[in-house]
Formats: structure tokens, sequence, C-alpha cells
């Protein structure tokens, strides 16, 4: 007579796994040499009260890049990613080629290197005017 099933032997493998890899992820997460530099906004901020709107949009044109170069970022990574699982899908279904894939996977990832680099240097700019 066996008390304990296979099945609940696995639902308490994987369990046990889930929390281990947690634990390590948030271990290794905690470090100070894992976290990055992560960009913030400016203290005390530029805004003003200014009666002049190109001066009001000047003062918190950082907050603007900051926001909007990471909201584009991520809207870009999460075409790509799309645009990326869609032609490995008709690769698969042998309606593309695998030359397809790569010159698509060099051009997105290189245009996405240069968004963010982009974003960082005008970012740069914007902090030291």
């Amino acid at each position: 007579m066996q008390i304990i099933n296979k099945k609940t032997v696995n639902k308490v493998k994987s369990r046990l796994y889930v929390l281990f890899t947690t634990s390590i992820a948030t271990l290794f997460l905690t470090t100070q040499a894992v976290q990055a530099a992560i960009p913030t906004n400016q203290e005390p901020s530029k805004g003003s009260d200014d009666d002049n709107i190109l001066k009001t949009w000047f003062a918190y044109s950082y907050d603007i890049v900051l926001y909007g170069g990471a909201a584009g970022i991520a809207a870009a990574s999460l075409y790509y990613l799309i645009h990326m699982w869609g032609i490995f899908q008709e690769v698969r279904a042998q309606k593309k080629e695998k030359s397809d894939l790569i010159t698509d996977g060099v051009i997105g990832a290189s245009l996405l290197l240069l968004t963010i680099w982009g974003v960082t240097f005008a970012l740069a700019r914007l902090e030291n005017a």
C-alpha cells in the first residue's frame, strides 16, 4: 500500500523548486553589485510656476524624456519580441528561411540598442542643462 502517490511527490518537488529559485533570485537581486544606477527624477525638480509655457516645458523636459523614453523602449521591446516570435513561427512552418530570422533579429536588436543609447544621451544632456 502506497501512502503518497507520484503526483503528490512531483507537486511537492515543483513547489520546493519554485521556493528555492525564488529565494536565490531574491538574494542575488538584493545585493549591491547587481543593482543598477537607474535614473530618477532630479532633486530638486527644475519645474517652476513660470507664465511662459516654453520655460515650463524645458524645466520638465528631463522628466518627460525619462518617462517617455522608458515607455517607448518598453513598447519597442515588446514589439520586437512579438515580431521575432512571429518570424520564428513562420520559419518553423517553413514559410520563411532562417536567414530572415537572423537578419530581422540583428536589425531589430541594433535599433533597440540605438534607441536606448539615444534616450541615455538625451538624459545626460538634459541633466547638465
